[in-house]
């Protein structure tokens, strides 16, 4: 008599999985060459056109305030960094024994 739960070779499991890849840039792409393809045709009515309007209204309006707050932020970077320089230029000049009396102070 045979135990087939004793006998049974233990064998890993093949699975069939393709990644998908998905570029949004390029979809975007595919999707402004349909629209423009529809509009140099005349396809598109009244509603569609004011709705693609619409939305390259709300594309440039988030470009714009994406690039005020990344100059905001730089400003405020550059700030720090000057008054970090200013802070350490005042040490070297007025001497370094009053570094360790600021120092103190603070702690």
């Amino acid at each position: 008599m045979q135990f087939r739960f004793l006998n049974k070779k233990i064998q890993h499991k093949r699975f069939d999985y393709s990644p998908m890849y998905y570029d949004e840039r390029k979809e975007r792409l595919e999707l402004k060459k349909s629209e423009y393809r529809k509009l140099e045709s005349e396809e598109l009515s009244s509603t569609e056109r004011q709705a693609i309007l619409r939305q390259n209204m709300q594309n440039s309006w988030s470009r714009s305030q994406h690039a005020s707050k990344a100059k905001s932020t730089s400003n405020i970077r550059i700030v720090i960094l000057i008054s970090i320089i200013l802070v350490l230029g005042y040490f070297i000049f007025s001497g370094l024994d009053e570094v360790d009396i600021v120092v103190k102070k603070i702690m």
